[in-house]
């Protein structure tokens, strides 16, 4: 059997790893020139964790993986209102926890790609065909390839959601009118400063984090509400001494809307999508990597033993069957989550600072390092 993945990203590279080894024909087809250098500090823990253990991805994503000592709240004139201990986060998910940039997963899964997988760098689709026992496809370098089945793992904006369930409009959907920009940046004075610790800020509508990263880098992201793109830096800097000083490393952010995608069905005869494509649970629910990973494991093994269209179509049915309820439910959390990214009103900023407090207290930090549930989704 034969597979032409759209994206390469966290969920697409999972995915063609384990088809790969199942004994699939997988090839990749990516319209970035080449894997993407920014992305979010990220928390990984949950189903993903499990699921690369299974794959065998682990000690990979281990030595790659950051370390901090702590997390320190701050306020706008840089003074340190609450600290907690990472090791308690780690501890409040039984050392089955770690904190990584996304490029660093992408590498992770790169380095494990069977060498049998290809991946056709600076390509997209152009036109997307199902006759039923096939998929047939135009790419944008003018190639024609088919394949038994088509997976659409190219995130938020997917292509293949667009080619073939439609337009975007009706598939994705902001969360709260909140804006996420991340980067990685070189100030050997922050990260000094830093000291092996996290900084974060909370404020009415914003949120800040910022963390030392290898020897002289430093790495942040920030998620504003009512802020169009041009004016992130400026809403930013007006956060305070924090702000002001992570405006220095910030050279080329990822900027994106928080957003969720809701698609129904996932699946269209050979085409089904995995991921941010139809499975997009937003910056707020802090899973997105690890349910990426996770989704490919799970339509990896309901297409493990495919050899006919009728177990094709059982085992994509199945694939979204099972995982659909898993990804609703940690959608409505994202939801909930906003007050404890950006908090809107007076009684949530004061709510949010209050459990950060607590955490000073004997016993407490625990507690508050399970709400937490991590570093970059600290709040």
């Amino acid at each position: 059997m034969h597979a032409i993945i759209s994206g390469a990203g966290v969920a697409g590279l999972a995915l063609a790893g384990r088809l790969a080894l199942d004994g699939w024909s997988v090839e990749i087809i990516e319209r970035a020139p080449a894997p993407r250098a920014s992305g979010y500090l990220i928390d990984f823990f949950g189903p993903g964790f499990d699921a690369a253990e299974r794959l065998g991805l682990l000690p990979a994503l281990r030595a790659r993986a950051e370390s901090f000592d702590e997390l320190r709240s701050v306020d706008a004139a840089g003074r340190v209102r609450a600290k907690l201990p990472i090791s308690l986060v780690a501890e409040a998910m039984a050392g089955r926890y770690l904190t990584i940039m996304r490029p660093g997963i992408i590498e992770a899964l790169m380095d494990a790609l069977p060498e049998s997988v290809r991946i056709r760098w600076g390509t997209q689709l152009e036109t997307v065909h199902d006759d039923g026992t096939s998929v047939h496809m135009l790419l944008s370098d003018g190639d024609r390839v088919r394949a038994d089945l088509l997976i659409g793992a190219d995130g938020v904006g997917s292509r293949v959601r667009q080619l073939v369930w439609g337009p975007h409009g009706g598939f994705v959907r902001p969360v709260g009118g909140l804006l996420a920009l991340a980067w990685i940046g070189d100030d050997a004075a922050l990260h000094a400063d830093l000291d092996g610790r996290v900084a974060m800020q909370l404020e009415q509508d914003r949120q800040l984090v910022v963390a030392p990263l290898g020897e002289t880098g430093v790495t942040g992201f920030a998620v504003l509400r009512g802020i169009a793109p041009e004016g992130a830096r400026e809403a930013i800097g007006e956060l305070g001494v924090l702000g002001r000083r992570a405006l220095r490393g910030i050279r080329d952010p990822y900027i994106d809307d928080v957003a969720q995608t809701v698609v129904d069905p996932w699946v269209r005869g050979r085409v089904a999508l995995l991921g941010d494509a139809c499975a997009a649970v937003s910056l707020l629910a802090g899973q997105g990597a690890s349910l990426a990973i996770a989704g490919a494991e799970r339509l990896a093994e309901e297409l493990a033993f495919a050899k006919h269209a009728s177990e094709l179509r059982a085992g994509l049915a199945a694939y979204e069957r099972e995982w659909r309820p898993i990804i609703e439910r940690e959608q409505a959390r994202g939801r909930r989550a906003q007050a404890t990214f950006a908090p809107h009103t007076r009684l949530e900023l004061e709510s949010q600072r209050a459990m950060w407090r607590a955490a000073t207290l004997p016993g407490v930090a625990r507690l508050v390092a399970k709400a937490a549930g991590g570093v970059s989704k600290a709040h």
